[in-house]
């Protein structure tokens, strides 16, 4: 598994950090992202916080810390094995950043609940003083049919009928 899947996360998060076409949704909320490490269970990742994940007043915005938390939950979780989707995503903000800050991320697996059902706990760092900007706790669960990670997006956006 490690020998494999991990190289290929990793490439694949570089990948969405560096399209600049912003066709992949992912891609505004990880441009600035720079992958520190990649094992099994584990994901460190640093990121600049960009004019894309602003919010009106200028400080990194709520929606963009979620969807970076469980896209760093998720890639945790994956790289122990198997392929998973999530069923829940709780979070605790407790500060926040501005643009061009530094910010560090770390989403570790730490459970199982059963066979099937996994968590990650992910926190968010402010670098230059550690302050804890946020934490999460994803929940996912195994898939009985596998499938690949790795697609590359058609460039059509696919908006949610909900």
């Amino acid at each position: 598994m490690e020998d494999t899947v991990i190289p290929k996360m990793r490439e694949h998060l570089e990948e969405l950090a560096k399209d600049k076409s912003h066709s992949h949704f992912p891609s505004f909320i990880l441009e600035g992202l720079r992958v520190i490490h990649v094992g099994r269970g584990i994901v460190r990742c640093k990121m600049t916080v960009t004019h894309h994940v602003l919010k009106e007043d200028g400080t990194f915005h709520t929606a963009a810390i979620g969807v970076l938390m469980e896209l760093m939950g998720a890639t945790a979780v994956y790289s122990a094995g198997g392929s998973h989707v999530s069923v829940d995503l709780n979070y605790s903000l407790y500060s926040t950043a501005k643009i061009q800050e530094k910010v560090k991320i770390e989403a570790r697996l730490v459970g199982k609940k059963r066979e099937d059902l996994n968590a990650a706990i992910i926190k968010i760092r402010r670098e230059y003083d550690e302050e804890l900007i946020a934490t999460g706790r994803l929940w996912m669960r195994l898939l009985m049919t596998s499938f690949n990670l790795y697609v590359k997006p058609n460039g059509v956006d696919q908006v949610s009928k909900l």
